[in-house]
C-alpha cells in the first residue's frame, strides 16, 4: 500500500506527460491534414482556372461558328430573294437581309456572353478554392502552436495538481505519503 501511495505522484505526472504528448501529436496530425486540404484546394483552383480558359476558347470557336452560320443564312436569304426576281437592294428585301444580319450578330453576342459567363463561374470557383487553401494553410501553421500551448497548460496543470495533492496542501491536510506510512505503522520523522 505504501509503495502504491509513493508511486501515485509519479503516475500522475506520467499521465499528464502522456496527455500533453497526445495533444502535441494531435496538433501535428491536424497540421498535416490541413496542409493536405490546402494542396487539394490549390489544385482545384488551378483546374478551375484552366476550365475558365477552356470555356473562353470554346466560346470563341462557337462564336466564330455562329458568325459563319449567320453569313450563310444571310447569303441564302439574298439568293432566295434574287432567285424570285426581287430587287435585294431596296424595300422589304433589304429589311429582311438587315434583320437576318442582326439576328446573326445577336447569336454571336449571345454565344460569346455565354462563354464569358461560364468562364466567370470557373474564375469565381478558383477564387473560392484559393481562399480555402489560404484558410487551410493558416490552420496548418497554427495547429502545432495551439497544441504546444495546450500541452504546456496540461503539463503545468498536472504538475500543480500532483504537487498540491502530495505535499500536504490538498484537502484533508498532511501528506498522503506520510498518512500511508503512519497507517502502516511506520513513523515519520523518528517519532
Amino acid at each position: 500500500m505504501a509503495i502504491l501511495a509513493a508511486a501515485a505522484p509519479v503516475l500522475g505526472l506520467v499521465g499528464t506527460a502522456v496527455s500533453a504528448g497526445g495533444a502535441v501529436l494531435g496538433g501535428i496530425a491536424q497540421s498535416n491534414a490541413a496542409s493536405y486540404q490546402a494542396k487539394v484546394a490549390e489544385n482545384n483552383a488551378q483546374i478551375a482556372k484552366q476550365n475558365a480558359t477552356y470555356a473562353l476558347q470554346a466560346g470563341e470557336a462557337k462564336t466564330e461558328q455562329a458568325g459563319l452560320k449567320a453569313a450563310e443564312e444571310g447569303g441564302a436569304v439574298k439568293t432566295a430573294l434574287a432567285a424570285n426576281n426581287v430587287d435585294v437592294n431596296t424595300g422589304s428585301a433589304k429589311d429582311v437581309e438587315a434583320s437576318t444580319r442582326e439576328k446573326g450578330v445577336l447569336n454571336e453576342e449571345t454565344t460569346a456572353n455565354d462563354a464569358e459567363l461560364k468562364a466567370y463561374g470557373y474564375q469565381t470557383q478558383a477564387t473560392g478554392f484559393e481562399a480555402q487553401a489560404g484558410l487551410d494553410n493558416a490552420t496548418a501553421a497554427e495547429a502545432p502552436i495551439g497544441a504546444a500551448i495546450g500541452a504546456t497548460g496540461s503539463l503545468l496543470s498536472g504538475a500543480s495538481s500532483v504537487g498540491f495533492k502530495w505535499t500536504g496542501f490538498g484537502a484533508g491536510g498532511g501528506s498522503p505519503i506520510a498518512n500511508a506510512m503512519n497507517a502502516s505503522g511506520s513513523s515519520v520523522g523518528g517519532a
